[in-house]
């Protein structure tokens, strides 16, 4: 998403969190029909412009579809098990179906195409609002970048494709394409050689190239701290419902 081409086709711009969609998807598997976002969001306890904003997003994260008229929404197959996986309290589970959903959307294309090209950066997470306005040939007010920005950030967060460190975000997609050469692999002379720390719990692999050190330590630190975190709340997590 570095180019100025502006996209034809539709780029996702959620203006709710995932706290107010996941609320919605929850109702809707109970309803275990087609709704009216009006009915969901008196069961949801929502705004009525809230829960049709939520329901608008989940249409681009591939979770619901037009149950026929304006205003009524169904679940998808795909929002029927990520639905399923939140009422059952396996919410770990569920964040790592939405993830690998979100990437096979239309509307997420480009911003999953952002997530792989900003690969080992710290970036400011209104970068990715601006790229989206330029694709769209839009002109957002202040307001309306921010409300998007925030919301976005939220699915990303929760669906595992981004972390964020301070006012950062970092993205968590490999690039997936790269061929990795093993040891009992030829290397070609013109291949760069790699360095690697191995124990039975973890392997760290980098480019033997002093202008990468500095950099890779920087990521290395932040993504720990951020597992750090991770962990711990599932340990709090896991006591809380051990407790009741």
């Amino acid at each position: 998403m570095s180019d100025d081409k502006i996209v034809e086709g539709p780029i996702a711009t959620p203006s709710q969190s995932i706290e107010a969609i996941n609320k919605l998807m929850s109702v809707l598997f109970t309803y275990k029909r087609p709704a009216m976002y009006k009915d969901m969001a008196i069961a949801s306890n929502l705004h009525e412009i809230t829960a049709s904003q939520a329901l608008s997003a989940s249409r681009d994260m591939g979770l619901t579809k037009s149950g026929g008229k304006r205003g009524l929404y169904v679940l998808t197959s795909s929002g029927t098990e990520y639905a399923r996986l939140l009422t059952a309290g396996k919410e770990s589970e569920a964040k790592q179906y939405l993830g690998e959903l979100l990437k096979n959307q239309p509307a997420y294309k480009e911003i999953i195409s952002f997530l792989k090209a900003i690969q080992g950066e710290a970036r400011d997470p209104m970068d990715i609002i601006i790229d989206i306005e330029r694709k769209l040939n839009k002109s957002w007010s202040g307001t309306a970048r921010s409300r998007y920005r925030d919301s976005l950030i939220s699915i990303l967060m929760y669906a595992g494709l981004i972390q964020k460190e301070g006012d950062k975000i970092f993205s968590l997609l490999g690039r997936g394409t790269e061929t990795k050469t093993t040891d009992s692999e030829p290397r070609s002379e013109n291949s760069e050689n790699f360095e690697f720390l191995q124990t039975s719990d973890f392997r760290f692999e980098i480019r033997a190239n002093s202008n990468v050190l500095e950099f890779a330590k920087s990521q290395f630190s932040a993504w720990i701290e951020f597992l750090r975190k991770k962990i711990a709340q599932e340990e709090e997590s896991r006591k809380s419902k051990t407790v009741e």
